[in-house]
């Protein structure tokens, strides 16, 4: 259940560190938005030396309680950290990877009859993509603003069964199932070590991570928005930019140092 939206308190400087401490804390965090800005092509996204070394050394703090909740493939949030592999839950909770490595995987043929569908009205219009993520099917307008109304029409009328649903985000919308979302990968990671028992918290900056703030709210944990003006959103807190979560990050280092 997502909270009723709100205004969110901006974070002063530092103030991670008190709210979210190492010692307790669980961090599920969001990558395009969030730890990273956005690009204009989801491949050329690429975490630097300095913010992969600053996941690890938070990692060692907080006894490895550290996850990415993303709506990319895992694979491909490997590919942006590597060589730093992390817990994860990708294509919105549909496939995750527990820290010990096991894994569960999504299953692609649910979209299979959209997929051709969503290829030919991408081909049709000039500007628009297609990003076949196997288990869910992402169209991004960012070239073209103007089709965005066109475009979440034309995927809502492919939805033909509970089971699927479209998750409007920035310049994107996407076609995925709708039980898999970034509170349920959030929770299943939640279920075990080294989450277990430590207060979840989960940072992000779009429409689909609004789901996962009401249930981080309903575990009695901490959610921030990353926006850079005030917005209604379920999340408790915000921070303007990525550059201002990584140095609320910095700071947490620094206290487990």
């Amino acid at each position: 259940m997502v909270e009723a939206a709100k205004a969110p308190e901006l974070l002063a400087p530092g103030e991670l560190e008190k709210i979210a401490p190492p010692s307790t804390s669980a961090y599920f965090l969001d990558v395009d938005g969030t730890l990273l800005e956005i690009r204009q092509r989801p491949e050329d996204v690429l975490a630097d030396a300095k913010l992969r070394a600053l996941l690890g050394d938070i990692m060692g703090f907080c006894g490895g309680a550290v996850a990415l909740v993303s709506g990319r493939a895992i694979a491909d949030l490997d590919r942006i950290f590597d060589p730093l592999i992390l817990p994860a839950a990708g294509l919105h909770g549909a496939e995750i990877r527990f820290p010990d490595g096991a894994r569960t995987f999504a299953d692609a043929s649910a979209v299979d009859d959209a997929r051709p569908k969503l290829r030919a009205f991408a081909q049709r219009h000039e500007g628009l993509r297609l990003e076949d993520k196997g288990a869910t099917l992402a169209l991004h307008f960012r070239q073209r603003p103007e089709l965005a109304e066109e475009a979440l029409a034309f995927m809502q009328a492919l939805v033909d069964r509970p089971e699927l649903s479209v998750q409007p985000g920035k310049m994107v919308a996407e076609l995925k199932q709708t039980a898999h979302t970034k509170a349920t990968g959030i929770a299943s990671l939640m279920a075990g070590a080294p989450f277990l028992g430590r207060t979840p918290v989960f940072i992000g900056d779009d429409l689909t991570d609004e789901i996962g703030f009401g249930f981080v709210n309903e575990q009695g944990g901490v959610s921030i928005r990353i926006a850079a003006m005030e917005a209604s959103t379920s999340a408790q807190f915000r921070l303007a930019d990525p550059a201002q979560l990584r140095s609320q990050l910095t700071a947490l280092r620094g206290q487990g140092a």
